[in-house]
């Protein structure tokens, strides 16, 4: 089983099918990727590649997440009404 990072949501995922396809350039090989959240990718290996270098890395077994929220913007003064 070979296994990777889904390239939307980063969740684990395996490599399920390998191919090759033809282009103007010669032979790419291509993966299909399913994830666990179920998103599923057609895409080259290169791209794949790229995908895993440029992803953060997974965060440690049993880490919670923290979210964050962000505070509110004041609310805008309204302009003065001109009595007629």
């Amino acid at each position: 089983m070979d296994t990777t990072t889904c390239p939307d949501c980063g969740a684990p995922a395996e490599v399920t099918d390998r191919f090759v396809l033809e282009s103007t350039d010669g032979p790419i090989e291509h993966v299909k990727v399913r994830c666990a959240a179920l998103h599923w990718f057609l895409t080259s290996t290169e791209s794949l590649a790229r995908h895993r270098a440029a992803a953060p890395p997974a965060p440690a077994r049993g880490a919670t997440r923290v979210s964050v929220r962000r505070r509110a913007a004041p609310p805008r003064p309204r302009p003065a009404r001109r009595s007629r």
